[in-house]
């Protein structure tokens, strides 16, 4: 019963900001479907703008990465043979 009264709050609550900003439930799903629809086009965007920076930084990141990876996996193998 407890889930009932929480739906009908929240559907009141819902439909209130509805009214209030103008817009019906068929309009409020009309303009998702047209971000959902850009949406591809606005990370192509993004990843275009920031490939250059990626790849820039890349150059030192991956190196470091994959030392301080080393050294971890060449601690923990140490540390696995001192208790035997």
């Amino acid at each position: 019963m407890r889930i009932v009264i929480r739906i009908l709050f929240w559907s009141l609550i819902v439909g209130l900001v509805l009214a209030w900003l103008g817009w019906t439930p068929g309009e409020l799903l009309g303009h998702v479907f047209a971000l959902l629809a850009r949406l591809p086009e606005w990370l192509a965007d993004i990843f275009g703008w920031a490939w250059p920076y990626m790849r820039e930084g890349a150059i030192i990141v991956v190196p470091v990465a994959l030392i301080l990876l080393l050294l971890a996996a060449l601690k923990r193998r140490r540390g696995d043979g001192q208790g035997r």
